[in-house]
């Protein structure tokens, strides 16, 4: 390493964000190598199922031997994560592993509580959380963080709490990212934990939401949404509530101070996101998640954000149960205001608007 990364690793020694020596320069290998690798781990997982399918017949017969099946491939996932933990190779064999036990272990529990979709879905999130905690595979880890967010989607929904969840998943991502750089010490796994949530939320509030047809399917079974014909309104208040707590929480960290023209401007744009996302909660989503990529410099994050959004105007364009003259009129008014907004920043703050289009 050269003086300037051992200068770094002695400071954050310093500050107690890591332990022992410097670190040896890490061997990257060839992006297209470990992309071999990882298609031979999944064939090689694949070959692996079939003779599990053909040898464990008795987990159709018996389906909560899918179970112990379940859990013991998990175990060994775990184990081969643990001893290779830096192989392209038994990282793509083991997720492969794991997510098939994973699969044996969900069917065993619908079994095994006679497909009770709540108690279900609870019991299959616990284990989503524990393998979250023992696997140290960001991939993994995202994938059950993901897993088990939506699995409690689905328990709060078998109990009449669906209009409620969307606004739940979406506070629990922006946690998760707002809190990215102070908690540096689980960094990964809060990471791990934001890019979960990003998926479930883009899921569940961007491509599915107000779906009248998926909702008359989950709650069409007999139970009653909870909080009567004022429900479909809480999730879309709270989720405007928590995209101005962000906006918010982004200024302070920019030191902008909120009564400040700056600050005046942004909590205006923020409150008027808001109020948009009462009809369309996915907006305020999408806005969310780009801002968010943008202030911390993560590009996948902003383009997940910036594809979501794009998603979701076209269904809600399609959506909507209005003529095309009124649509045509909507999105005409639409870009007339977000003209006029930029020509009132330019002519407000010069400077940065100046500096904004050279570094465009």
């Amino acid at each position: 390493m050269n003086a300037a990364s051992d200068a770094l690793w002695a400071r954050l020694r310093e500050a107690g964000l890591v332990e022992g020596d410097v670190p040896p320069d890490a061997v990257h290998m060839p992006w297209y190598v470990r992309v071999m690798m990882g298609f031979a781990g999944w064939i090689g997982a694949l070959f692996l199922m079939g003779f599990v399918g053909a040898a464990f017949a008795v987990v159709y017969k018996v389906p909560a031997s899918g179970l112990v099946i379940g859990a013991l491939m998990c175990g060994g996932a775990t184990a081969l994560f643990r001893a290779k933990p830096d192989s392209d190779f038994f990282e793509q064999f083991g997720l492969a592993v794991s997510l098939a036990g994973q699969g044996l272990m969900g069917y065993g529990l619908g079994s095994l509580f006679a497909f009770d979709v709540g108690t279900t879905a609870l019991l299959f999130a616990l284990v989503e959380v524990a393998l979250f905690l023992l696997i140290p595979s960001f991939l993994h880890r995202v994938i059950s963080a993901a897993a088990a967010g939506a699995s409690l989607v689905v328990a709060a929904t078998d109990w009449g709490f669906y209009h409620f969840t969307g606004a739940v998943v979406f506070a629990a991502f922006a946690w998760a990212w707002l809190n990215e750089f102070r908690l540096i010490r689980r960094g990964v796994e809060v990471r791990s934990f934001a890019y979960g949530m990003t998926l479930l939320v883009i899921g569940q509030l961007v491509m599915l939401a107000g779906a009248r047809a998926i909702n008359d399917a989950v709650l069409g079974h007999g139970r009653h949404a909870i909080g009567g014909a004022a429900a479909p309104w809480i999730g879309p208040i709270v989720v405007g509530i928590v995209f101005v707590v962000v906006v918010w929480r982004l200024l302070a960290r920019q030191r902008v101070a909120p009564g400040s023209g700056p600050g005046l401007a942004a909590l205006a744009g923020a409150l008027v996101v808001a109020v948009v996302s009462l009809k369309a909660p996915g907006f305020g989503v999408c806005v969310a998640i780009v801002l968010l990529g943008h202030a911390h410099g993560n590009h996948v994050l902003s383009g997940l954000g910036i594809a979501a959004l794009v998603a979701y105007w076209s269904w809600y364009y399609y959506s909507l149960e209005i003529t095309l003259l009124e649509k045509s009129a909507v999105l005409a008014g639409a870009g007339v205001v977000l003209v006029l907004a930029r020509l009132a920043m330019n002519a407000r703050w010069p400077r940065a608007g100046a500096k904004g289009a050279g570094d465009a």
